[in-house]
């Protein structure tokens, strides 16, 4: 089934204004919840948008599945069904819920959209911006009514380390403690809480990298096809493989803005690591 991506656009951005919008910096304690950690929180509002967002795109595209980060959180086996063929609407209703319960700027809405494991189609709606990045398999990447350009490697640039976002709390041994120095001594990283905006960041050209640990289909879909279609790479840091949607994973994922340039950055980051078994 053909699906109009300026109209999934559309919707997005209007369900992100008026679903979320007015909570922002206006969020009361009793709609705020823990999920599996102290730092894992979720809101009513996420649900409510999640909700929303199962209805309008069950109607734009009936027959794909649907699969949402709160729906996976209340049935798990939700995820299981990535494993087959078919189509997939892939759904972080709030990316960043920290940062929404903080009053923070930076968060966003991700969709994607997955056909027979691989993903076609790719939205991120920051909020910061209010404007939605889109990506289509083959046809690159669309923001603020414009195409964007092919990505700059860092070689061309003129800074001394390579720049990029991190959440490295999930990195496990036997990468943790290399990777961790390596990151440190090699590059220059902010920490991020939220993929939109790290992808969002790497597309507009302001960042090198991300490096991410705790690996969700939700929140990697969308970004991989948007960086791959400026010229990108988002590969397992432990085997090289590219990134494509599966269920959930505590591994290493780098995303580098330039393909020829993620060996490079891989090899530093895994300096000193011995070979994981």
């Amino acid at each position: 089934m053909s699906v109009d991506a300026e109209r999934v656009s559309d919707a997005i951005a209007e369900l992100a204004e008026t679903v979320i919008r007015p909570h922002h910096k206006a969020l009361t304690p009793e709609k705020i919840r823990r999920k599996s950690s102290a730092n894992d929180l979720v809101t009513d509002i996420d649900e409510e948008m999640e909700d929303a967002l199962r209805a309008t795109l069950s109607r734009l595209y009936p027959a794909a599945h649907f699969v949402g980060e709160e729906s996976v959180a209340r049935d798990p086996s939700v995820l299981d069904a990535l494993e087959g063929e078919g189509a997939f609407w892939i759904v972080d209703p709030i990316d960043g819920t920290r940062s929404f319960v903080n009053g923070s700027d930076e968060f966003g809405v991700i969709v994607a959209l997955v056909e027979n494991g691989e993903t076609v189609m790719g939205w991120i709606y920051g909020m910061a911006d209010r404007a939605t990045m889109t990506a289509e398999r083959g046809a690159g990447v669309h923001w603020r009514g414009g195409a964007l350009e092919a990505l700059t490697a860092f070689a061309e640039r003129e800074y001394e380390r390579p720049r990029g976002m991190r959440s490295v709390g999930w990195l496990k041994e036997p990468w943790r403690e290399a990777i961790l120095d390596n990151l440190a001594s090699d590059f220059d990283s902010a920490a991020s809480r939220c993929s939109a905006y790290s992808y969002v960041k790497m597309a507009r050209g302001e960042v090198d990298f991300r490096l991410s640990s705790s690996i969700h289909p939700w929140d990697h879909a969308a970004g991989a096809l948007i960086v791959s279609e400026l010229g990108g790479a988002v590969r397992w840091l432990d085997t090289g493989d590219p990134y494509r949607p599966q269920a959930s994973a505590q591994r290493p994922l780098l995303a580098s803005a330039a393909a020829e340039e993620w060996r490079e950055f891989a090899d530093q980051l895994l300096r000193g690591a011995p070979v994981a078994s």
